[in-house]
Parts: structure tokens; C-alpha cells; sequence
């Protein structure tokens, strides 16, 4: 991609209200303005610059919730990803719980500012909408209802289910939000859900996608997509018209029309998708980024579903691919059970570099690309939060995140939380909602980061030597003076 043509080709795409123009502009800035989607935006950077001057210089901080440990079941997570946005000049984080609990926090200290109690576990990601002078909290529950939150004071705006609740053995998986528009401006909100029914008198499993009005929450439209999983959907608009992407535990990854609900493509996979694909403008045309718990990465054409590329990875694939767009190229970065991080031209999806941890990697990468140093983080079974550099993937630091509540760990119906960053006076901070219940803050500059750097284990393996050494000596001379004296013990006496 390169020349003046092109840039002024692709500045007339729009992705969900942004500028792609504003992406490819020279040097590196972050792209997503505001937090309208599970991962910031349709590229899933989960990175976003915060205006908010009466914030407080940020801090390392940590956060555990109401404290209380419930039983393990498949599935659960114990934070759902958070989300970040300026609300009153404040930087605020939102965040659920699977204490029924979504929770508002000053992002710079942690402090608990409001809590919105809903009827079941929120484990999916919340989003924000801002209309006019009112910032919206959006946010789906496992109670089967959509909630618009007043994100400066915690009241409830409007309420809408996605399934009339049963009081039998039922249950319900809500993806994230996202908002979008059915036509030229933003007016809805899209929700992929999952509902299960087990009563015999009333059997029920079915998911697909809703659309409700942001101004009241009223239907707009729903388009049912079979009884399986679904990730949250990613939201963009190309010469005004909207779609929708996201993908299945069937293996199925769905483009609809955001106007209707109608699937315009349907592309099968050879194993689960997890979590939302993303979305970025080629030189050749838009392309949508997935990747399946068969390993394998692929480039998908946004208007027909055909593959243009494909990369395998060494294992599952359980997070989002994320993109980053600069300087008229665009780079993948997608995590994998294999222990690596993969960066990827995005073009044609051959390898840049990899960045390995010491466990398998589960979550979707968020991207900080300005304002110092540019680093990608991602959480690994290994308990650790690793800071890979976007340029040659070196190790930055790593941060141990707490271990598992339970024995048990799903690790495929459980995702777990994704980290996301935000930048607060100038200084980055990571968000981690790690899975031994504890919500974390943690400085990301070089110069105030909280987080020591990881040490090679090198040291510890040459100590050995040193310790056993005089030990070895020591029995050795042991050895040496305990035979002495046998053999002076049994010397026959001469006559």
C-alpha cells in the first residue's frame, strides 16, 4: 500500500464513526477515540488515550470486588475484559464481575466511584456510547438483559432481554456489546446471545444477534444463527453502510447486514472461534481477521467471505487478532496456545517475528502505539502478563497476575479476561482482570512501571554447581577418612 492515491482511497472508509485515514496517517497514533466495541474498535487494539484532567497522576493499584469466591463451573471467568473511557473530565474503567456485579472505577487510582448489581454473572465486556452531554454504559448480563447504564452516576437509563428469563434449569452466554448504526449514523446497539432452556416442558437452545434502539432499547431487529456460542460482534461502516462480523463455537464466522440482521456470508472454520475477528482496509479491498481453535489465522474478504491468506499457528487460538495500521502497512498480531506471539503482515499474512513466553498465551494482545514506548501485552497460562516491543517482538517485562481460584481451569470455555491499556496524563497504564480475583493497574513506562522485569532463570541453574560443589567435597572427604579408619580397624596384629 503506498502513494498519495491510495491514501486517499482508503481515507474515505469510515469504521464505526473513525477515519481510516486517521490510521494511516505518517508516524504512530492510537486509533480508537471512543469505546464502542469489545476491544476498543474493529481492530481490537484495546488501547485508547484518555482525556480526563481532573483525573489524579495514575498509580499502580489493585481491586478485588466484593471479595466473595464462588464455585467453579465451565465457562466462568472471574473478571470480564474492561473498558475505558473520559466521563466528566474523569478517566473511568468499567468492568463486570461474576459477583452479578458491574463495577465503575477511576482508572488513575482505582478508587470505587459506583456498582450496578444485575440478576446473574456479567462476563462479557462493557462499551460506551456518548449522546450528546450523557455518557451511556452499555453492558449484557447472564440474566438475560441488556443494561444502558448514566456512566457519570450508575442509573439505569433503560433495560431490554434478549429472552424472556425461565426459572427452570436455563442459562445464557451475552457477548459484548458493540454500537453501530442501521443506517448513516449511530443508533443501535448489537448484542450475539446464547439462551439455553433444559426444562421438559419447555426445551430451548438458540443464539443469534439483537438490535436495540439506543435511544430506549427497543427491537430493532434480530436474525436467530443456530443453538452454538457466539463471540461478540465487531461493528464498521464502508461508504455508509454498516456490518456486522463475528464468529461461532460451531466454527461459523458471520458477516451481517447491520440494517437488517440479513447474513450476507457465512464462512466455516475447522474448529471453534472464540472471540470477535477484526477488521482492517487493504490495498486490495477490506479485510476480516480470524483465527479458530484449530491454530490457523485467516484473511478473509469483508465482502464475500473468500480467503485471501492463511497462517498456522503451532496451537488453539482462543484470543482476538488485533491490527495495527502505520505508515501504510498494517501488521496482525495474534496470541496462541503455542506459547508465541505472532506478528503478521497483514497483507498477506506471512510471519514478521514471534515473541515466545513460558506458557501457552490465551488472551486477545492489546496494542499501545504511541506516547513512548510501543508494546504489545498479553496473558499467558504461565500467570504472567508479558510486554512484547511492536517492533522485533523483544521482552519488555513480565508481571506475575495471581494464580487460578479453582483447581480447575477451563481452558477453552473459560477466556478469561483480556488486558487493555490507557494512557492517563501521559503515562500508559495495563488493566488486568487476572483469574485469582484480583482487578490490577500497572504502570507501563520504563520509567515508573510497577512491574520488574522478568530475569533469565540462567543463574539459578549455575548455582547449582556452586552449592553442591563444597557439599560433594566435603562426602567425598568423609568418604575418604570413614575407609581410613575400617582399614586401620581390621589390620591383623603381628606376633
Amino acid at each position: 500500500m503506498s502513494g498519495a492515491g491510495s491514501f486517499r482511497r482508503l481515507s474515505l472508509v469510515v469504521l464505526g464513526g473513525t477515519a481510516l485515514g486517521v490510521l494511516l496517517a505518517p508516524g504512530r497514533a492510537q486509533a480508537c477515540s471512543l469505546w464502542s466495541q469489545s476491544r476498543c474498535d474493529a481492530q481490537n487494539t484495546a488501547a485508547i488515550d484518555l482525556d480526563a484532567p481532573t483525573s489524579q497522576p495514575p498509580r499502580a493499584w489493585s481491586f478485588d470486588g466484593s471479595g466473595r469466591v464462588w464455585g467453579y463451573e465451565p465457562g466462568m471467568t472471574v473478571w470480564s475484559s474492561p473498558a475505558l473511557a473520559s466521563v466528566e473530565g474523569r478517566a473511568l474503567l468499567a468492568v463486570g464481575n461474576y459477583d452479578h456485579t458491574l463495577y465503575a472505577l477511576d482508572a488513575a487510582t482505582g478508587e470505587r466511584l459506583w456498582m450496578f448489581t444485575t440478576g446473574g454473572p456479567v462476563y462479557s465486556a462493557p462499551v460506551f456510547f456518548r449522546e450528546r452531554d450523557r455518557t451511556l454504559l452499555l453492558a449484557a448480563s447472564t440474566d438475560r438483559l441488556v443494561y444502558a447504564i448514566d456512566a457519570a452516576n450508575g442509573r439505569q437509563v433503560w433495560v431490554h432481554s434478549v429472552e424472556d428469563y425461565r426459572p427452570t434449569l436455563g442459562g445464557a452466554r451475552l457477548a459484548a456489546p458493540c454500537v453501530g448504526g442501521t443506517g448513516e449514523s449511530d443508533n443501535a446497539v448489537f448484542v450475539a446471545y446464547w439462551v439455553w432452556d433444559r426444562s421438559l416442558a419447555n426445551s430451548l437452545q438458540k443464539s443469534g444477534v439483537l438490535a436495540l434502539a439506543l435511544a430506549d432499547g427497543k427491537p430493532l431487529w434480530r436474525q436467530e444463527l443456530g443453538d452454538n456460542d457466539l463471540t461478540a460482534p465487531i461493528f464498521v461502516r464502508t461508504a455508509g453502510h454498516g456490518q456486522l462480523f463475528l464468529g461461532s463455537a460451531n466454527g461459523n464466522i458471520y458477516a451481517l447486514d447491520a440494517a437488517t440482521g440479513a447474513v450476507q456470508w457465512k464462512k466455516t472454520e475447522l474448529d471453534a472461534v472464540r472471540s470477535p475477528p477484526a477488521f482492517f482496509v487493504s490495498s486490495s479491498g477490506p479485510l476480516v481477521v480470524t483465527g479458530s481453535k484449530y491454530g490457523t489465522v485467516r484473511g478473509l474478504d469483508a465482502a464475500t467471505g473468500a480467503e485471501r491468506w492463511s497462517y498456522k499457528t503451532g496451537d488453539r487460538i482462543t484470543g482476538s487478532p488485533a491490527i495495527l495500521t502505520e505508515r501504510g502497512s498494517a501488521r496482525v498480531f495474534v496470541a496462541s496456545y503455542d506459547r508465541f506471539l505472532h506478528a503478521l503482515d497483514a497483507t498477506d499474512g506471512s510471519p514478521i517475528w514471534h515473541f515466545a513466553a513460558r506458557g501457552g498465551l490465551y488472551s486477545s494482545p492489546a496494542l499501545i502505539a504511541s506516547g513512548g514506548e510501543a508494546m504489545a501485552l498479553v496473558l499467558g497460562w504461565d500467570h504472567m502478563l508479558h510486554a512484547a516491543a511492536l517492533d522485533g517482538g523483544a521482552s519488555l517485562f513480565s508481571a506475575f497476575t495471581g494464580r487460578p481460584l479453582w483447581n480447575v481451569a477451563g481452558m477453552d470455555d473459560s477466556n478469561w479476561s483480556s488486558p487493555v491499556a490507557g494512557r492517563i496524563h501521559g503515562h500508559w497504564l495495563g488493566f488486568v482482570g487476572s483469574y485469582d480475583g484480583t482487578l490490577r493497574a500497572l504502570p507501563l513506562g520504563e520509567a515508573d512501571r510497577a512491574a520488574p522485569v522478568l530475569r533469565s532463570n540462567r543463574w539459578f541453574w549455575l548455582s547449582f554447581p556452586l552449592v553442591l560443589i563444597p557439599f560433594l567435597a566435603l562426602a567425598v572427604g568423609l568418604t575418604s577418612r570413614e575407609r581410613r579408619r575400617q582399614r586401620v580397624r581390621i589390620t591383623p596384629v603381628r606376633p
